[in-house]
């Protein structure tokens, strides 16, 4: 092994590799599907619209970038052949969306119950 090889360097490929790792983190952190939370069953897919609207303009009003705890994604049913629109969220976005919800039934009940108890 030489001590005085160069060694070719290309910046252009470690910025695609780092912008796919940054986008990799990013997606990890959305770890909540609306598509796949029970408990919001009993409520109109038009007032959990409106909860996640809500919580991405209370977002914008506190000055925190949206798009770092909601994601639009569009899911196509294999079965049905529809595309459906999910929002995937972090913990945070997902707690402040169930906070907007203007229904309340038992199990949303428990989540803001476990909210207020947070230290």
């Amino acid at each position: 092994m030489k001590n005085n090889e160069i060694t070719a360097f290309s910046r252009h490929d470690a910025k695609f590799m780092i912008s796919d790792f940054e986008e990799a983190l990013e997606n990890s952190m959305y770890t909540y599907s609306l598509l796949k939370l029970k408990f919001m069953d009993d409520i109109s897919p038009d007032q959990i619209l409106e909860a996640v609207q809500k919580s991405i303009k209370v977002c914008g009003m506190a000055g925190i970038n949206s798009f770092q705890h909601f994601k639009k994604v569009y899911v196509c049913d294999s079965e049905t052949r529809c595309v459906q629109i999910d929002w995937r969220m972090t913990k945070k976005g997902l707690n402040l969306m169930v906070m907007q919800t203007p229904s309340l039934n038992e199990p949303i009940a428990r989540w803001l119950w476990e909210l207020a108890d947070l230290k």
